[in-house]
């Protein structure tokens, strides 16, 4: 017998159940999988062509997402990397897209595949780095649903496993060692080591903490909706609703079956079923959880993991239809037992641990968040907070959904839901003839800040527009102590000065009077509507100073938002806004004026409001106008500090109210 890079070549005399080799399988050449690999190596460069991928979009919904929850080194390496491309990103995206047609068209033609491939290899690791944030693996949320450990680095592998080596396959060969991947430089050693490594990974990732919670599975696919065409969003929701919280008794399945995958074609002598199971199970996720690689987003730069594992699989389609005599982990251990045992008590220590390790409140909660603690409800419940109307009522005292009503200052939001929430909990703390008591605003501001709430409208879209269930006790109990607690931990932001050296930056206009502050180290599943770290606050300008006005919970990427206490907390985001290309903050409204860019979809949020706002705390998107109204109301009352003295104790109405 021959050798196929160190494992033992089977010929078809020593097989079992020898026949002919099927026409379709002896066209699987090396030579196949390489115009194959440069074909979808050309489809991603087209797609880096895509017009949002030249404006500021690509920084803040490609790049920049990528830093959100992971360690302070990677976190800072690539928002240091977005920083860097964003005052010339076009250029920039120009490089991109041509160095990956590039590398796609080398593929294409034997002199240069060699080329190609390295070229590949390092342009892979970095988009593996700054684009895809190392698959998520250091944040312990990463899922084989939505590509992990990763796409980009499946190309290489794929790569390597065709390497041109000028040697002639072996006709006699059987089994792996006969498939267009076992041709490269390591052979079918190489070759059945990526699929098995991939399988084995992709079940350890299934057992982790974040996918084992209740509803983690369910959560991926209905966030793999946000963005797509409503046909498609529809599917996945629905498909998200039917699996529901079952993701334990799912993750477990995907796990055995990721490594009965994995393992199989090691194990057995006809790996053909496991190579076409494990293809078409990607396939399935990529139809779901990658939803295509956001493809029909405009934002996709990729076709995701599903594409690269089945083609890994065809690479490793046996082209010899005859059986080996033995199955390849037979002549693994005869040749390497040590290595081969270590290998199997490594991976098996990686999975005990992954399986074993239990599932924290503060992952689980990306599913279904539960209610701050009572102890510190406690601390809050002592705390009148800047949520307080004045009267001496704690942060809940004025909590309501507002009413249907046309946008503008004093009423709610035209998004929400025409009913009184409040009322339906028993806590009928409405305050439908809100009224604005403090010294009148200037004519050209409350000009401005009517103009942009209602452009702010037209883009303003809720995660559950028809939300009518009446809440529980339970929920209006655990939202009391959500408000109380959100409330005191953001009490130390009252001082904007606090919150920019806590590492609040802004996000939007700085000369509007309303500013957006984020921290994006607290962007990320673990720590989801936790008081402790507040995703965004929100300062008002006044003529007396800014005021922190809200405390504003962000989804990590586009999926929805949870809803642990029914429709007392709804979610929405925005859809119209663009992008200064100066300052890269959010400022303006499609269609985008000259200097700006169009700014993809917001993150589904949901507020806590620290002023008096007619809704109360828990309002619904109120205007721009009533938000500075009530920010000077709180500097009436003492309830926020001023810098510029404080205003007069007038009754006077503005010029909007």
């Amino acid at each position: 017998m021959t050798e196929i890079s160190g494992l033992p070549a089977e010929r078809t005399s020593a097989g079992v159940g020898t026949r002919p080799s099927a026409g379709w399988r002896r066209r699987l050449t090396p030579r196949t999988i390489q115009v194959a690999l440069g074909g979808i190596w050309i489809l991603d460069g087209l797609l880096q062509f895509q017009p949002h991928m030249f404006g500021q979009g690509f920084i803040t919904k490609v790049l920049l997402p990528n830093a959100q929850g992971q360690p302070a080194p990677v976190a800072w390496s690539i928002t240091t990397m977005s920083h860097f491309l964003r005052p010339d990103i076009g250029v920039w995206n120009f490089l991109f897209g041509t160095l990956q047609l590039l590398i796609g068209v080398g593929m294409l033609f034997r002199r240069t595949v060699r080329p190609a491939i390295v070229a590949m290899a390092i342009w892979a690791f970095g988009v593996w780095w700054f684009g895809e944030g190392f698959g998520m693996l250091f944040m312990a949320t990463a899922s084989p649903l939505t590509g992990a450990p990763g796409a980009v680095l499946l190309y290489p592998v794929v790569g390597f496993l065709v390497w041109p080596t000028g040697r002639a396959r072996d006709e006699e060969a059987t089994g792996i060692a006969s498939s267009a991947g076992a041709t490269g430089p390591l052979g079918s050693r190489a070759a059945l080591g990526a699929w098995a490594g991939f399988w084995t990974l992709s079940a350890v990732l299934w057992l982790l903490p974040a996918n084992r919670a209740g509803g983690a599975i369910s959560s991926q696919i209905s966030g793999a909706a946000s963005g797509e065409p409503s046909w498609y969003a529809h599917l996945l929701t629905s498909l998200s609703a039917n699996i529901g919280p079952h993701a334990t008794f799912i993750s477990w399945e995907l796990a055995l079956a990721s490594l009965v995958i994995g393992l199989g074609p090691l194990l057995s002598r006809r790996p053909n079923a496991f190579l076409v199971i494990g293809a078409v199970l990607e396939l399935a996720f990529w139809l779901t959880g990658m939803a295509f690689g956001a493809l029909l987003t405009g934002y996709g730069t990729d076709p995701n993991a599903g594409p690269l594992i089945v083609l890994l699989a065809l690479a490793l389609i046996p082209t010899v239809a005859t059986a080996p005599a033995v199955a390849p982990i037979r002549a693994m251990l005869a040749r390497h037992p040590i290595g081969v045992g270590g290998v199997a008590a490594a991976g098996f220590a990686v999975l005990l641990l992954s399986s074993t390790y239990p599932v924290a409140a503060s992952v689980s909660s990306a599913a279904a968040p539960t209610a701050p603690s009572k102890p510190a409800a406690a601390v809050a419940a002592g705390s009148t907070g800047s949520g307080s109307t004045g009267s001496g009522s704690t942060a809940m005292g004025s909590m309501s959904m507002p009413a249907k009503t046309t946008k503008g200052s004093g009423s709610g939001s035209n998004h929400a839901p025409s009913m009184n929430m409040s009322a339906m909990a028993g806590l009928d703390v409405t305050a439908p003839n809100w009224k604005y008591t403090g010294p009148a605003l200037p004519a050209s501001e409350v000009s401005e800040l009517t103009t942009v709430s209602a452009e702010t409208d037209a883009g303003h879209k809720m995660q559950t527009p028809n939300c009518t269930a009446a809440p529980t006790s339970e929920q209006v109990l655990g939202v009391t102590e959500y408000v109380q607690a959100t409330s005191a931990a953001v009490a130390k932001y009252k001082n904007l000065s606090a919150a920019v050296a806590a590492g609040y930056y802004p996000i939007t206009n700085t000369n509007y009077p309303v500013v957006h502050y984020l921290n994006p180290a607290y962007m990320n599943p673990q720590d989801l509507m936790n008081p402790n770290t507040v995703d965004s606050l929100v300062y008002a300008t006044t003529p007396y100073g800014p005021v922190l006005v809200a405390a504003m919970y962000l989804m990590p990427g586009q999926g929805n938002g949870p809803m642990p206490y029914g429709c007392l907390v709804q979610w929405h985001q925005h859809t119209n806004l663009c992008t200064n290309d100066q300052t890269h903050l959010i400022q303006g409204f499609r269609p985008c004026p000259a200097g700006t860019s169009p700014e993809g979809p917001t993150p589904m949020m949901t507020h806590v409001w620290q002023v008096p706002v007619a809704g109360g705390p828990l309002a619904i998107d109120p205007s721009d106008l009533q938000v500075v109204e009530a920010a000077i109301m709180a500097q009436q009352e003492g309830l926020a500090p001023t810098t510029t003295g404080a205003p007069p104790s007038a009754t006077t109405v503005s010029d909007g109210a």
